[in-house]
C-alpha cells in the first residue's frame, strides 16, 4: 500500500440487510397482503441481489415465487424500482429492445424496490402474486418498518 493511503482511503463503510430485517420485511408485507385479501410470494435480496429470505403464501401461482426473486434482485443490481424500468423504457426504444433479453432476470414491471438506508442501497424486496400495482403498494408498505426505525 502507498504510504500516503489510508485504509479509510481504500474501504468505505457499507450498512447491510440482515436476516432479521429481511424476515420482518417479509413479515410485515404478508400482514398487509392479508389485509388487503392478496396471495404473494416475497423475497429479500442483498445488495448484490442474493436472496436472503423469501416466503410463499398458501395459494399463491407457484410462477410467482421466481418472478418475486428476480423482481428484487433487478431493484437491487440497477438501484432502480422496477416499476420505473418500463416509463424509463418508453422513451428509450433500443433499451427497451434490449434490456429484457440481454439482462438475465430483469423485471420491468412492479413490485421490485431497493432497500434504502441514509441515502445507501442495502438490499431489495421483490413481491409477485397479483397485479403488479398491487405488489408494489405491498412492497411499499413493508418498507415502511425503516421509517419507523
Amino acid at each position: 500500500m502507498p504510504e500516503d493511503m489510508t485504509m479509510t482511503a481504500l474501504t468505505r463503510p457499507k450498512a447491510v440487510v440482515t436476516l432479521a430485517a429481511a424476515e420482518a420485511l417479509i413479515d410485515r408485507a404478508f400482514a398487509h397482503a392479508e389485509k388487503i385479501g392478496k396471495s404473494v410470494c416475497v423475497a429479500v435480496v442483498d445488495d448484490g441481489g442474493f436472496l436472503m429470505a423469501f416466503r410463499r403464501m398458501d395459494a399463491t401461482n407457484p410462477a410467482a415465487g421466481q418472478i418475486a426473486i428476480d423482481k428484487a434482485y433487478t431493484a437491487a443490481v440497477s438501484h432502480i424500482p422496477t416499476h420505473k424500468w418500463q416509463e424509463i423504457m418508453q422513451s428509450d426504444e433500443p433499451l427497451r429492445i434490449g434490456v429484457p433479453g440481454v439482462v438475465h432476470r430483469m423485471i420491468t414491471y412492479g413490485g421490485g424496490q431497493p432497500i434504502v438506508v441514509d441515502g445507501q442501497i442495502i438490499g431489495a424486496i421483490g413481491c409477485s402474486g397479483g397485479h403488479w400495482t398491487g405488489d408494489t403498494e405491498i412492497g411499499t408498505e413493508a418498507l415502511k418498518i425503516f421509517e419507523e426505525g
